[in-house]
C-alpha cells in the first residue's frame, strides 16, 4: 500500500478514535443527567458499562502475553497527541457497541412494558442519535482538523 493510502488510513483512524473519545464523554454526561432528572437506575447501569468495558479490555490487552505492537504508526506525534493506540481505538470501539446494544435493550424495555409516557420514552433513542452524531461530527472534525494541520505545517 503507497503511504499516502496508509497515511489517510492512520488519519482517518485517529480521527475516529478521537470521535469514539468525545461521544463516550458526551454519553456520560447525558445518562448522569437522565439518572438526576428520571431517578430510574437503567441509566447508571449503561455508564457503568461504557466506561468499565474500555477499561477491561485494555487490561486485557495489557496482560495478556501476544500483545505486540505489530507495525509503527506513520504520525507518532499527531497519535500522541491523541492518546492513539490501535489496542485503545477497538477498546473504544467495542465499548461504543455495547453501550448502543444497551440502550437499544432499554428502548426496547421501555416499549414493551410502557413504563413511561410519551416525551420519556423516546429518552434512549434521543439518546442513540446524539451520542451516534457527536462520534461522527467529531470525527469528521477531527479528520480536517489534523489535515488542515499538516497543510499549513501547524502539527
Amino acid at each position: 500500500m503507497p503511504d499516502s493510502k496508509k497515511l489517510n488510513k492512520e488519519i482517518s483512524l485517529i480521527s475516529r478514535y478521537a470521535g469514539l473519545k468525545y461521544s463516550k464523554y458526551t454519553l456520560v454526561l447525558m445518562l448522569a443527567f437522565i439518572y438526576l432528572q428520571m431517578g430510574s437506575t437503567t441509566p447508571v447501569y449503561i455508564l457503568m458499562v461504557a466506561v468499565s468495558v474500555p477499561a477491561f479490555l485494555g487490561l486485557a490487552a495489557s496482560i495478556s502475553p501476544d500483545h505486540k505492537s505489530k507495525e509503527g504508526l506513520l504520525l507518532p506525534y499527531t497519535a500522541g497527541k491523541y492518546k492513539f493506540d490501535i489496542t485503545r481505538y477497538k477498546n473504544e470501539k467495542y465499548g461504543y457497541i455495547s453501550s448502543c446494544l444497551l440502550l437499544l435493550l432499554w428502548q426496547a424495555k421501555i416499549n414493551l412494558y410502557g413504563l413511561y409516557s410519551m416525551p420519556l420514552k423516546a429518552v434512549p433513542a434521543i439518546v442513540i442519535i446524539i451520542y451516534t452524531l457527536v462520534r461522527i461530527i467529531t470525527g469528521v472534525f477531527i479528520k480536517y482538523k489534523i489535515k488542515y494541520g499538516f497543510i499549513n505545517l501547524n502539527m
